[in-house]
């Protein structure tokens, strides 16, 4: 079984009772002994990056990374040269960076609006946490992919990665919201 590390995916359980991960995906960005630190790939938000930073003309919808510090901003982009200050999770994706450059980067055509996502807020584990939600079967631990992240519709993305995991994961794809309608 796959143990989380920085790069994995987290995939809710499909009848988890916190509605701030509801059919969630989580990619893991960090993983240490403090904790862990992800953002959730498939809740969009119907705020506009050009509203939040307007000095960064994309047309983009923010998606909700998390239910904690819902004032803080992230982004996560596909490239093959790092930003300064960021964090690579896995090969060719980094999380955060100096906006500054970002921005010139955006404006310069170096990096395209399709190979970045911004996240309002994060999703969060103190050390420990999480490995007692697995443990639970809360969360199912799969591997991540740069496509995961930018290329699948977040709408499906739930059900595609559950899909993706095969066996009894596949069969759960299907489940209903609510296990009494079936």
């Amino acid at each position: 079984m796959l143990r989380p590390s920085r790069g994995t995916l987290l995939i809710s359980e499909p009848f988890i009772q916190d509605p701030s991960f509801e059919r969630s995906v989580i990619l893991l960005v960090e993983k240490n002994q403090m904790g862990s630190i992800g953002f959730i790939l498939n809740q969009q938000l119907n705020i506009k990056v050009k509203d939040v930073l307007h000095h960064i003309a994309l047309q983009q919808t923010i998606y909700k990374g998390g239910p904690v510090a819902l004032d803080s901003l992230h982004f996560l982009y596909h490239g093959s040269k790092p930003i300064h200050n960021s964090l690579k999770v896995i090969d060719g994706l980094y999380w955060g960076g100096d906006i500054n450059e970002l921005t010139n980067i955006i404006a310069n055509g170096d990096l395209l609006p399709e190979n970045i996502r911004f996240y309002l807020g994060y999703s969060g584990w103190d050390s420990g946490q999480l490995e007692a939600e697995i443990e639970q079967k809360t969360w199912v631990v799969a591997s991540a992919s740069v496509d995961c992240v930018f290329n699948l519709d977040a709408k499906k993305l739930w059900k595609k990665t559950m899909q993706s995991l095969g066996g009894e994961f596949a069969l759960l794809a299907n489940s209903p919201l609510d296990p009494n309608l079936n």
